[in-house]
């Protein structure tokens, strides 16, 4: 194994989809997400952002071309699979249960194996994400931003284990300045602790300032 597909963990290869037939809305992609760099995508509305960070997840299957994770056809694995390698925070959380926020972060040690629940890891990614004093509250209850950093955190959590690759899509939604920046010190961290990062920013600045790769 040379160091360039040893220090890869996720390969785009000239992806294209599209929901129309003869309208793609991605073509001729081709990316690698490294371990140990935080990747930015950036782009107008409407753009394709979300739609290729679901490629990537195996959500939807490319027209053409593969998605590889860690060498591995993304959409040939299993969900639990790609669940236990990827973690992911959508755009916005929805939950119609009175769910705490510690259950939710608890939600992203499924993958782990029979959804047992590993209690450190838990218990940093709250503290990562300055959930400790509100891990009682009810998740629907919170701030739009609030509810944002309970998805990282549940993020954080699925990651630890076998997890090689994070994607954010818009994350920092409603946060405020403060926790903005937070959160993107905690990205770069996470990829120097050995994560393929990538989030999805309409920020130039925080791109500018924090991204290894835009």
């Amino acid at each position: 194994m040379n160091d360039r597909t040893a220090s890869t963990a996720l390969e785009l290869r000239q992806l294209k989809f599209g929901y129309e037939s003869a309208d793609p809305v991605i073509e001729q992609i081709d990316v690698d997400l490294r371990v140990g760099r935080l990747t930015v995508l950036v782009g107008p509305n409407a753009a394709g952002k979300s739609t290729l960070l679901k490629l990537m997840l195996g959500q939807l299957e490319p027209w053409s071309g593969e998605v590889f994770l860690s060498g591995c056809c993304v959409t040939s694995l299993r969900p639990k699979e790609r669940a236990v390698r990827i973690s992911y925070v959508p755009q916005r959380g929805a939950s119609s249960f009175l769910f705490t926020v510690r259950q939710v972060v608890e939600m992203g040690c499924f993958a782990q194996g029979s959804g047992a629940r590993n209690v450190a890891a838990v218990d940093e990614a709250a503290r990562l994400c300055d959930l400790v004093k509100l891990q009682d509250r009810v998740f629907a209850h919170l701030s739009v931003g609030q509810q944002q950093r309970v998805l990282v955190a549940r993020a954080i959590a699925q990651s630890r284990g076998s997890g090689c690759v994070m994607l954010l899509d818009e994350p920092t939604g409603g946060m405020d300045l403060k926790h903005v920046h937070g959160l993107m010190q905690i990205l770069r961290q996470l990829a120097q602790d050995g994560l393929a990062v990538l989030a999805v920013l309409h920020d130039l600045n925080l791109a500018a300032r924090y991204a290894d790769d835009v």
